[in-house]
């Protein structure tokens, strides 16, 4: 039976040794160093978890109380940046959809092309012709 594929280390380092050659030695496994020693989340949605977790931890809450504030506060100048910002990230538009909509409904609307019209065709009786029915 004829071997396929490359021989192992031990069976070439045989045949080196039968030939007087030096031996092949084998390669430790690569071990690769994180750059850092944090671990990622799994998801997206744990990383974003994660971030805002740190961000309400530090300053964060006093950024998001000074855009409230000039957000609601009138003749400001950044108040429009300030809604837009209020409105993209804190109101998301899914939320928004789902009050329009009373919450996760599914609708089917079932509509035709055109009316279709049943004709009925007039019935004739039939007459037996040789005594047969």
């Amino acid at each position: 039976m004829a071997r396929r594929g490359r021989r192992t280390i031990e069976e070439t380092n045989k045949i080196r040794e039968a030939q007087g050659l030096p031996l092949i030695k084998r390669k430790p496994p690569k071990i690769k160093k994180r750059k850092s020693e944090a671990i990622l989340p799994v998801s997206k949605k744990a990383r974003h978890q994660e971030v805002l977790a740190g961000m309400l931890n530090s300053k964060g809450k006093r950024v998001v109380d000074k855009i409230l504030d000039k957000a609601l506060t009138d003749g400001d100048d950044d108040q429009m940046a300030c809604l837009k910002i209020v409105m993209d990230r804190i109101l998301p538009s899914d939320y928004i959809q789902k009050m329009k909509t009373n919450g996760n409904q599914i609708q089917i609307h079932i509509s035709g092309v055109d009316t279709t019209n049943i004709n009925e065709k007039n019935v004739i009786e039939m007459e037996t012709i040789d005594g047969d029915e």
